[in-house]
């Protein structure tokens, strides 16, 4: 199943999407990105009240967990609007990709990394997500886990560039569908619920499907639902 709604998070309704298992949500980064139909600007104070708003409505659709990934420039925000909303940090984990951001301009170091804070539920299927280890593929180490070890907290996923062959042109960034698959393979049960309440691109569209899971996105942008919605039926 796959529902698309043109909406505001703060204006979905649990009767709406009923019962959902996981939600992932790639926050906006107030960094003045123009994308479809807006322009992703807020002052800090305003930015910060949404981070409250958000997070707050999030805890509401959900029991199980919830997955943030943000700007690594608002960290200190969104702790205090975690904190003030009263939902536990499971663990904090990054996302880090090669071909990183340049930040030269701003004399400051390449950006390549996206935080990625898992809360709420500890809820994890870690059979549904074990790697090859070192031990297995490098030196034959007999002391190895047959079936792989739990990832690290530190994810190795490249940047989705505008040059690349999966980039949506209509879409100004995109998250590499391989970090929300093993979101969703790792936090929700087979034919689970998901909910995306800032769907953009529609990785999270595609990570859902690709898992076997039922999945609702919701965007306050018309375009955008519209081009998932195209994609899906071509």
């Amino acid at each position: 199943m796959v529902k698309l709604i043109a909406k505001k998070i703060e204006d979905i309704t649990k009767s709406e999407i009923g019962d959902v298992d996981l939600i992932v949500a790639d926050i906006p980064d107030c960094l003045d990105q123009k994308y479809p139909d807006y322009i992703d600007k807020m002052t800090k104070t305003e930015y910060e009240a949404k981070l409250h708003l958000w997070l707050s409505k999030m805890s509401t659709l959900t029991d199980g967990p919830i997955f943030l990934l943000f700007n690594e420039r608002w960290t200190k925000e969104i702790e205090i609007a975690i904190d003030s909303a009263c939902i536990p940090i499971i663990q904090r984990l990054l996302w880090r990709y090669n071909f990183g951001m340049d930040q030269s301009r701003h004399g400051r170091y390449s950006l390549c990394y996206r935080p990625v804070y898992w809360l709420q539920n500890p809820y994890i299927q870690i059979e549904n997500i074990r790697i090859p280890s070192d031990r297995q593929t490098k030196y034959g180490d007999s002391r190895a886990a047959s079936g792989g070890k739990i990832p690290p907290n530190v994810w190795h996923f490249p940047r989705i560039c505008g040059s690349f062959k999966e980039k949506r042109s209509w879409f100004p960034n995109q998250i590499n569908q391989k970090v929300i698959e093993r979101i969703i393979s790792g936090h929700s049960p087979e034919n689970g619920t998901i909910l995306d309440p800032f769907v953009g691109s529609g990785t999270s569209i595609f990570a859902a499907i690709a898992t076997s899971r039922n999945v609702i996105g919701s965007d306050i942008s018309n375009t955008c639902i519209e081009q998932i919605k195209k994609e899906l039926s071509g």
